[in-house]
């Protein structure tokens, strides 16, 4: 073995991503609604990924320059352009992200219920603030 061969930098290798696109606005127009299910059916087909960046440049070319395409560590966001957005900073439009990690949604879904839950098995939960405690067991 060579020198060279022995110090050659090791390629970075990610965990399976599986990719798929939340809107999290409601769209303004046709126009847009059409874009953003483009680009969710291309997410799909190509939704395994060993890093979802690699989908920047497709999604970046798919929805054109009056949007905003950028990357984080682990995902793709969608922004609407400044002049497009109003004065206001631009939101996040849409998101594309890993299934197996993240559970981002659609602006049409109903919101997952914040705060302390009760377990289903009354006897193993936790206690919450201002509820009863009570067993489901009978005492004898």
């Amino acid at each position: 073995m060579s020198q060279a061969e022995k110090f050659a930098p090791i390629a970075l290798t990610y965990a399976a991503q599986q990719a798929y696109l939340a809107i999290e606005q409601q769209p303004r127009n046709k126009a847009e609604k059409q874009l953003l299910e483009q680009a969710r059916r291309y997410v799909q087909a190509h939704s395994h990924q060993n890093d979802l960046r690699d989908l920047a440049g497709a999604i970046r070319e798919l929805m054109g320059d009056a949007y905003q395409i950028g990357c984080g560590s682990c995902h793709i966001w969608i922004k609407r352009t400044p002049a497009d957005a109003g004065q206001h900073s631009p939101e996040r439009l849409a998101v594309v992200a890993d299934r197996l990690t993240t559970a981002y949604r659609d602006w049409f879904e109903p919101r997952v219920p914040s705060g302390p839950r009760r377990s289903i098995r009354t006897e193993q939960g936790l206690p919450v603030a201002g509820v009863p405690i009570t067993t489901s067991t009978t005492t004898r």
